[in-house]
């Protein structure tokens, strides 16, 4: 039994230390530090330029100065006003309520109308006889 456990110890360290020889995060290849050398240096040329930090100033300059603008709707007045005038293009007229009435109207005449083929046989006729007209010649 002990020879065993002194079996499974020496195998689980033999397999910890050969694992850590192989490991690419904390020994990497020659050709992963290149490549990382290279997107180091693309990342900085990309982030450190003059144009950048010349918008990036502008826009602190602009979000500063729009900072003490009065607001557009300051009170509740107002605010409701403006909610009344958006919906009032909204709100059924005189019109639009003849226009939804014809229409109501119209579907209602069309319920009653009868069914061009009422039953499934009905239909199967329509398709046996359309299928034997197209195929023969």
């Amino acid at each position: 039994m002990n020879k065993l456990l002194i079996a499974l110890i020496a195998g689980t360290f033999a397999a910890v230390a050969g694992a850590q020889g192989t490991n690419p995060v904390t020994n990497p290849s020659p050709a992963t530090k290149a490549k990382q050398a290279e997107v180091d240096a693309a990342t900085k040329a990309s982030t450190d330029t003059a144009e950048r930090k010349a918008q990036e100033q502008k826009g602190v300059a602009d979000a500063k100065a729009m900072k003490h603008d009065p607001k557009a709707l300051p009170t509740k007045q107002d605010k409701a006003k403006a909610v009344d005038a958006a919906t009032a293009g909204s709100t059924p007229t005189a019109a639009n309520r003849a226009q939804e009435a014809k229409g109501v109207a119209d579907a209602k005449a069309m319920k009653n109308d009868p069914k061009a083929l009422p039953t499934k046989q009905d239909k199967q006729k329509a398709v046996d006889e359309s299928t034997k007209k197209n195929a023969s010649p």
